[in-house]
């Protein structure tokens, strides 16, 4: 067999591998190198947001982290597949690399499915944190605890396969229903994955906010359906190679599959809490940023339409002189409520470079009689600062 060392010029070192059609290896080093630094730089963002935007570490966070966790240690064997002989055509491996690599390949394996399901539990417990409400919270933990059941049970079908003495040998040696197990593996998956994007539209379907925000809210959630596409691919490529007659070298494609499938697991998890971060990083071209208007429950809220406006219905009319705003209601049989808001700007924010607005608040409540009779005014007048 004729050398496919490279011819190195003088001053220049060998590469770490070599890429060859008899040797695959590098492609799943370079894929594996990859998605693992994605992975962990999406996970850095995602501790970010929590610890540093807003000031929590709840349980979902817990369980990204975990998923990170056992994505670097299922790494990690992949190498050691590849360092012993997975990736070249099985005659240039030995025999006892041919055993070492079937190993890590069998824990690679139960790691790669402990992995996937760490990045579900994570999204259905964000889901199940995001809502208030008691059925879409019965919802979510249905679908946590039967993502735990299935999970266990896809582990334990690929676990216990062929020679349960030997269970990581699957070169060969005639173990007919394999591939039927990852059928079954994918099937779960698919199902937990349509289980999640249907829980987050049930989360916004009955929520007050423009159809848009709902749209994007879901297309949050639903990005983590692309991951079925690799899902599918490497289904097809490990009939080819459980079917080969050189399983370590037609395996490749398998194997990068399955780790563009844990990275793209792990960002799709962390994809619903971009935004925050995405707002800490805008300058705003340069000026500041939009202060929050909040609403009070009495006088001085910064929104116009307060929560005594709201009291008034048929035969409301409000000022629109400045400053001023005024409503009418029948309160009872021939009495009318008039409500006066008069506001005043405080004088110490008129020079003031802050970005702090200052006003006092008088409210004066009047009753009259329907006959032209009016009783004495009655005037309350708080004052509060927003």
């Amino acid at each position: 067999m004729a050398s496919t060392a490279p011819v190195l010029a003088p001053g220049q070192s060998p590469p770490l591998t070599v890429i060859s059609p008899t040797n695959q290896g590098g492609v799943i080093l370079i894929i594996t190198a990859l998605g693992m630094v994605f992975a962990l730089v999406s996970i850095l963002i995602r501790l970010y947001i929590r610890l540093q935007i807003r000031h929590a570490y709840e349980r979902d966070d817990t369980a990204i982290a975990a998923a990170m966790v056992f994505s670097i240690i299922q790494s990690s064997l992949v190498f050691v597949e590849v360092s012993k002989g997975y990736g070249k055509t099985i005659g240039n491996i030995s025999a006892s690399g041919i055993i070492e690599l079937q190993k890590a390949s069998y824990a690679s394996d139960l790691l790669y499915i402990i992995t996937l399901w760490f990045t579900k539990f994570s999204v259905a417990l964000l889901l199940f944190r995001l809502s208030s409400d008691k059925r879409h919270n019965w919802m979510s933990r249905a679908i946590l605890l039967a993502a735990a059941i299935l999970g266990a049970i896809s582990i334990f079908i690929v676990a216990l396969r062929c020679d349960v003495s030997r269970p990581w040998v699957f070169i060969n040696e005639h173990c007919s229903d394999l591939l039927v197990r990852w059928q079954v593996v994918l099937a779960f998956d698919i199902i937990t994955e349509l289980s999640l994007v249907g829980n987050s539209i049930y989360l916004v379907q009955d929520l007050q906010v423009p159809l848009g925000k709902k749209i994007v809210v879901v297309l949050a959630f639903a990005l983590r359906l692309p991951i079925l596409a690799p899902a599918a691919l490497r289904l097809y490529y490990l009939n080819i190679e459980f079917s080969s007659s050189d399983p370590t070298l037609t395996g490749v494609l398998a194997s990068v599959c399955a780790q563009i499938e844990t990275s793209y697991a792990i960002i799709s998890a962390t994809i619903p809490c971009l935004r925050p971060f995405m707002s800490s990083l805008n300058t705003h071209y340069g000026a500041p940023a939009k202060p929050k208007s909040s609403t009070g429950t009495g006088s001085g809220g910064s929104n116009p339409r307060t929560p005594l406006e709201s009291l008034t219905k048929a035969g409301r009319s409000l000022g629109t002189k400045k400053g001023e705003a005024r409503g009418e209601m029948w309160d009872k049989p021939g009495n009318l409520t008039c409500v006066t808001r008069g506001e005043k700007n405080s004088i110490d924010s008129h020079d003031s470079k802050q970005m702090i607005i200052t006003k006092d608040t008088e409210w004066v409540v009047e009753f009259e009689r329907q006959s032209g009779m009016q009783t004495p005014r009655t005037a309350d007048r708080p004052v509060s600062d927003a």
